[in-house]
């Protein structure tokens, strides 16, 4: 038996798909263009194989952008974990860990978030995008439940708007420092939340 039939075999009860994602995120962050051949090819299977699992290249950015969704609620999970009684540190410290999955892994954070990239909308897709977002919707609400719905309003986009942007600016290195006092991305983030919170 060859080594492409043996691969074969062992990924026969569904272990190809999420080998097939793993790859996938490596050469999307590696390659100017990837493709099917070459995703076959790493994962040492069939030409063909990895199209019973993606149609489509389209397909396969959007399951590793779902990936990417997946693994930044794992990281705001276990924020929750440690801060859940302390929810305004809670929502900080979710603030960093967004900043730190954007700079560990920026391809996938530009993937996740690019309309025109991601053409191919799966249920997988919106099921662990709304997920994540869940995470910072509960979060903001944690810090006041009677707030209204209008400031929740507020504070949501404002929040976002303040760690998503902040998170991009980090990794174009594009963060503003006119003096010498060495403040990081991460400062600037939390005393913008904690001045949004006050608000």
């Amino acid at each position: 038996m060859d080594s492409v039939a043996k691969k074969a075999q062992r990924y026969h009860h569904g272990d190809l798909r999420p080998e097939l994602v793993r790859i996938g995120r490596k050469m999307i962050e590696a390659e100017a263009r990837p493709s099917f051949r070459g995703l076959a090819r790493a994962a040492g299977v069939s030409h063909s194989a990895p199209q019973h699992h993606f149609p489509t290249w389209s397909h396969v950015l959007a399951a590793c952008a779902a990936d990417g969704y997946r693994e930044l609620s794992a990281d705001l999970e276990r924020v929750k974990a440690n801060y859940g009684t302390h929810p305004s540190e809670a929502l900080y410290k979710m603030g960093d860990a967004y900043l730190a999955f954007a700079d560990r892994s920026p391809v996938i954070f530009r993937l996740m978030f690019n309309r025109s990239a991601l053409d191919v909308r799966t249920d997988e897709f919106a099921s662990e995008a709304s997920a994540a977002y869940n995470h910072l919707v509960r979060s903001i609400r944690d810090t006041d439940p009677s707030m209204t719905d209008a400031h929740f309003d507020y504070l949501i986009n404002s929040i976002w708007a303040l760690i998503h942007g902040m998170s991009v600016l980090q990794i174009e290195r594009q963060i503003c420092v006119s003096t010498d006092d060495g403040q990081t991305a991460y400062q600037f983030l939390r005393r913008g939340l904690e001045a949004l919170l006050e608000s």
